[in-house]
């Protein structure tokens, strides 16, 4: 049996520490620029009126203080989303409060959004601002005028802004899983934002009333003024391998669940809203099938653990391959059934 690579050999939050400070190394992630395929035309997309050079994305959670979200762009993202940012600095849950689970490449975490605070995320978000244009943070909070003064703080340093109401890890996010609450908080961020909001929902499993609820938080969402929702956070999930016994389940088994409320909510939302798709994203192949189910971009990070810093740039590849089959010349015309490529 071959050797686990020696990021593998750490605990997973020591890997994590590990990565982020190699790829906080000045100049160094510049190589990757000219072979990552992200400027590559035929893939700009726009999503909610925003232009990014590809619709890969890296989702909220790597990079929970922004300090090394330029970097991860030379890697051959579109756009990463940094965060999530909240008001005070707050350490998260006990640990062990991370988990890998290799056999199904997916991850746990019962993280809790530890961070160190809207101050140092603004200071290290001013540091990236000629990045801003391909740049989202996600934002949270369980306190309205909290939630505000992160928007407030941030927005005039990134492209648009990510309501993080869903995380199932987070003491007292459920709080805006009441429609009427909910839509309180969009309209009050809706009247002091000037760059587009989107808002990250909670997963909805096939049963009908728990997809019923969700897809009303869609709606409500849409009609209280957000620009776009990324579709979903990590699914819950028991495990006594955490600390607190729960959390959210990221990683290759999410794939089937976000093709399926993709779907939904294009045929809820006809356009009204743009669409991000988050969860178990690998290949090029999903990439295609969530953007012909109406996706306009798509996020991915567990993914990015397993595979390593190449995979944002074979994904712009073998997508270009995608489309030279099927004989179009940009992502907006991606529909139906993937090509086959050898």
């Amino acid at each position: 049996m071959a050797a686990r690579p020696l990021i593998f050999r750490l605990s997973p939050e020591s890997a994590h520490a590990a990565t982020v400070t190699a790829l906080g190394i000045p100049g160094v992630w510049n190589a990757f620029r000219p072979l990552n395929g992200a400027e590559n035309a035929r893939l700009a997309t726009t999503v909610a009126g925003i232009s990014f050079p590809n619709p890969v994305g890296l989702a909220a959670g790597f990079d929970k203080d922004c300090r090394v979200l330029g970097s991860v762009l030379h890697l051959g993202f579109g756009f990463a989303t940094g965060g999530t940012v909240t008001l005070s600095a707050r350490p998260g849950n006990p640990r062990p409060r991370v988990v890998r689970v290799p056999d199904r490449k997916a991850v746990m975490n019962s993280l809790g959004f530890p961070g160190s605070g809207l101050e140092a995320a603004v200071r290290k978000l001013q540091k990236s601002r000629k990045y801003s244009d391909r740049i989202l943070v996600s934002i949270s909070g369980t306190i309205e005028d909290e939630v505000v003064e992160c928007l407030t703080r941030t927005q005039g340093l990134v492209s648009g802004i990510e309501l993080n109401v869903s995380s199932p890890n987070t003491s007292g996010l459920r709080v805006f899983h009441e429609p009427g609450r909910l839509r309180g908080l969009i309209e009050g961020l809706v009247a002091v934002k000037n760059v587009p909001l989107f808002v990250k929902l909670p997963p909805w499993m096939r049963n009908k009333e728990n997809r019923r609820e969700m897809l009303k938080l869609v709606e409500t969402a849409v009609d209280a003024g957000v620009d776009g929702v990324v579709v979903a956070n990590t699914h819950p999930i028991e495990s006594s391998r955490l600390s607190v016994g729960n959390g959210g389940l990221s990683g290759a088994p999410l794939f089937e669940h976000t093709e399926l409320m993709i779907a939904d909510v294009q045929a809820l939302l006809q356009g009204n809203a743009d669409i991000i798709a988050c969860g178990g994203v690998t290949t090029a192949e999903q990439v295609w099938q969530l953007l012909a189910k109406g996706a306009s971009a798509i996020q991915l990070y567990t993914s990015f653990v397993y595979e390593g810093p190449g995979l944002p740039s074979r994904i712009n590849r073998r997508l270009v391959k995608l489309m030279n089959v099927a004989g179009i010349t940009t992502v907006d015309e991606i529909s139906g059934p993937v090509p086959s490529v050898r």
